[in-house]
């Protein structure tokens, strides 16, 4: 008697790791797929939700999946998306993508590059591509409410530049702060100008947009101002005097965590105030900062560093660029470059503050309990 026996198909192994690299647009995804030491796959175009569903087909077939794009519109609310289905999200930092300068670039062309920086990235070479920290939500919320503040600043300044490029077209003066004040003042000046009922018809529309733009700024500013003495670095019981509630909070919200640095090159590189360098051989070049990174940041430690020389005579570092700002010239290039070094040293002396590795009698600061808050309110 002849007997069969069924045998049913054993499951395929999982792989160790599928990478996906994904070039991110709001109709599409182009997304590369390597298995794997695998060569790469061809580029695949998905609809956003067929493609995250596609993604997390892949942990079927794998025990690790790294989903990569780069940071764009889409925020990181993709990044929690995918990180929610058990892929492992990789968000980088933009960047050119040609590297032969071929200066042909398709978005299938961008999600191969991408493919091929994640596969040496994730093969240990660290200098492929830069990743972006994640955000948890809370802390991006907060850091919204700070840059809203900032694009509310920029839209005020642009209604009051235009009213004031309207009136030199005209040929006429404009009054310091034209726009500010109450219906009756408003009223008074153009009374004093004599501006002619046209002029003042279109004078009109900006002025109500800047003052509606200026309401929400100090709401803004107000808010964030009364949060400051909640995150205070730890040790600290009052702001250092000249410091400023402002901004302390908007650099409190844009770096998110202090921990996150591991050393002071880490803190300056996030703030852009390292210098560039062009070296080879025996010459030797370095120019000014390089301004690669965050520019809240940076305008914000730039106004530290200007009230710290006026409000903190005994901080070490008041002490140690004193004399050096005191022997330039005004308004010459040699301040401006004693300013950001100081900047890029008191974001350096923050970090140790927020993380507990100093104090502020070790570093010289003063602090100002219940006095003025000295702020120069234009960050």
């Amino acid at each position: 008697m002849n007997t069969t026996a069924t045998h049913k198909s054993s499951p395929a192994p999982k792989v160790k790791l599928i990478k996906l690299s994904a070039d991110v647009h709001r109709k599409d995804f182009k997304i590369c797929r390597q298995i794997g030491d695998q060569n790469l796959q061809p580029a695949q175009v998905f609809e956003p939700a067929a493609a995250v569903q596609w993604a997390f087909k892949q942990l079927a077939s794998a025990k690790r999946v790294v989903f990569c794009y780069e940071a764009g519109f889409s925020g990181f609310s993709l990044a929690r998306q995918v990180q929610s289905l058990g892929i492992e999200p990789l968000v980088i930092c933009p960047q050119r993508l040609d590297e032969r300068c071929k200066k042909v670039t398709t978005d299938r062309r961008d999600a191969r590059a991408i493919g091929g920086r994640l596969d040496r990235y994730l093969a240990g070479n660290q200098e492929a591509l830069v990743p972006v920290r994640i955000p948890t939500e809370l802390e991006e919320d907060e850091r919204a409410v700070s840059r809203q503040r900032g694009q509310m600043l920029k839209a005020r300044k642009q209604f009051e530049a235009q009213g004031r490029s309207l009136l030199h077209f005209k040929g006429r003066a404009c009054p310091t702060g034209w726009w500010r004040g109450s219906e009756a003042e408003w009223q008074r000046t153009v009374q004093t100008e004599q501006w002619p009922a046209p002029l003042v018809a279109l004078l009109a529309s900006y002025r109500r947009l800047a003052l509606a733009a200026d309401r929400e700024v100090s709401a803004l500013t107000a808010q964030l101002e009364s949060e400051a003495a909640q995150h205070l670095p730890p040790g600290l019981s009052a702001l250092p005097a000249g410091f400023g509630k402002l901004s302390l909070e908007i650099l409190r919200r844009e770096v998110c965590d202090y921990q996150r640095f591991k050393n002071r090159g880490n803190v300056g590189s996030f703030f852009g105030l390292c210098c560039a360098e062009s070296s080879s051989g025996d010459q030797q070049h370095q120019g000014s900062i390089t301004k690669t990174g965050n520019p809240r940041c940076r305008h914000a430690l730039v106004e530290l560093a200007w009230r710290a020389l006026q409000f903190q005579p005994d901080y070490w570092l008041v002490k140690k660029y004193q004399p050096r700002m005191a022997a330039a010239k005004p308004r010459s290039v040699a301040r401006k470059k004693i300013i950001v070094a100081l900047a890029r040293l008191i974001g350096v002396d923050l970090w140790r503050l927020y993380t507990g590795q100093t104090t502020p009698a070790k570093l010289g600061l003063r602090l100002n309990p219940g006095g003025k808050d000295y702020e120069l309110k234009t960050l």
